[in-house]
């Protein structure tokens, strides 16, 4: 089962910003980067073509970030960077407003305990389903301090 992240309102205003400001300046103003100045960066097309590459890694992120819970497995894809945790690792789900760098797009987020001490904290969409998909395929994610 796939579950979307939650976006905030105030990373969607950022992801896309910072998009833009890499993919359009360099195409439509060419003295746009000058602050690559090595030689060999010299060259427009090169300039547009870094810029662009890291503004669409950023429309990537922010497309295709999700969850999926598949029969033992949790697949967490974060644009072009993926993990997997197989459901019986996991020993705990806690909510977190944890706001440092997670695959999510969200700072409502749910921290994943899992492994030999493993974290991962996650920002579903549909939390309280999320989090029965996970119970269903492992009864022992402990989920005390969860708000229901």
């Amino acid at each position: 089962m796939y579950f979307p992240s939650k976006k905030d309102l105030w990373l969607s205003i950022i992801y896309w910003l910072c998009a833009l400001f890499f993919i359009i300046p360099p195409i439509f103003f060419p003295n746009f980067g000058v602050w690559i100045s090595p030689s060999f960066l010299d060259k427009q097309w090169i300039k547009i073509s870094t810029l662009s590459l890291i503004g669409l890694c950023l429309l990537w992120i922010w497309f295709k970030t999700g969850y999926t819970i598949k029969s033992d497995v949790l697949t967490i894809q974060y644009g072009p960077f993926r993990w997997t945790i197989k459901l019986a690792e996991i020993h705990s789900v806690t909510e977190t407003k944890n706001p440092f760098t997670d695959p999510a797009l969200s700072i409502d987020k749910l921290e994943i305990n899992y492994g030999k001490f493993k974290t991962i904290a996650i920002s579903p969409k549909n939390k309280t389903e999320f989090i029965n998909q996970l119970r269903k395929q492992n009864l022992n994610i402990s989920t005390d301090k969860i708000n229901w």
